[in-house]
């Protein structure tokens, strides 16, 4: 259910439809979400505690009731709720999580850094106390506190090592990026998420230089856990490098790969673009 669909929706008929997916969990929450997108929460207040009781994930349901309070305004029914929800049943990172924003709408920063530090002792990897807590350091203390903060819970999180390399790239230190993005891919030998987001970043550098490096950390670090996204950017490196052949044989490693639906269109619009080169050179 789409931000898009609620704009322009009379309030009489969001009720209808909050109505009809009353006793159905997976439509009250798209519901939900996309009044909250819409900018509509009000409206959503009793579907969200409705949904409290008929959610099978009740840490999903209470983080997002929360959402709906504090976009309401109440904050302070917000915190309390999440707070008696954690005492009754414990927390998971996402439910401790959602006590930051509230913290820091208290002014409470000793509050912010406990809530923060308890999610990563969950979830060293979790994505928003770590995105979310950096920017929160930079507001408050400025680059340099942010990046030692971020520093300081580089162990074990192979998200913040990743996180640090973007930073790096950003500052135009390369050299410093790479000796973390290999380190981030060796604290996570097999998923795709450090060399994905490495070669990404080093994409949007846009020069010779990360390009070159492109490939040195994919020939390095790519297993076929990593996934096809980083021998896609490689390929694509070797293109605007002007190494045609080792972009063809980086093509033979893809086609033995699984692709998921958003891969394949990619990956043929590549395998065309390597072939027209490999002609052009009369490989």
């Amino acid at each position: 259910m789409t931000a898009e669909n609620q704009d322009t929706l009379s309030a009489e008929d969001l009720a209808a439809w909050v109505e009809e997916a009353w006793n159905d969990a997976g439509r009250l929450r798209a519901i939900i979400h996309g009044a909250l997108d819409a900018g509509r929460a009000t409206e959503v207040q009793v579907a969200a505690q409705r949904l409290r009781d008929i959610d099978d994930d009740l840490d999903r349901a209470a983080v997002l009731h929360a959402q709906v309070l504090r976009m309401c305004g109440e904050q302070e029914r917000a915190e309390h709720d999440l707070r008696a929800h954690i005492k009754a049943r414990g927390g998971a990172a996402d439910t401790w999580f959602a006590l930051a924003p509230l913290a820091a709408w208290r002014g409470d920063e000793s509050d912010v850094n406990t809530v923060l530090d308890t999610v990563l002792a969950h979830d060293p990897n979790h994505a928003d106390a770590l995105h979310w807590g950096w920017g929160y350091q930079r507001r408050h203390h400025g680059e340099r506190w942010a990046a030692t903060w971020l520093r300081d819970r580089s162990e074990g999180s192979w998200l913040a090592l990743t996180m640090r390399g973007e930073h790096a790239l950003a500052w135009g230190d390369t050299d410093t990026a790479m000796e973390l993005f290999h380190e981030a891919c060796r604290a996570e030998p097999r998923g795709p998420g450090p060399l994905e987001r490495a070669t990404r970043a080093l994409a949007e550098q846009g020069s010779a230089e990360a390009d070159a490096a492109t490939v040195r950390i994919t020939v390095r670090c790519w297993t076929g856990e990593r996934g096809p996204w980083p021998l896609i950017a490689a390929v694509e490196a070797h293109l605007r490098l002007g190494q045609v052949a080792e972009a063809t044989l980086l093509m033979a490693r893809l086609r033995g790969l699984v692709l998921t639906e958003q891969a394949r269109p990619v990956v043929a619009e590549l395998e065309r673009r390597v072939q027209e080169a490999a002609r052009a050179r009369g490989l």
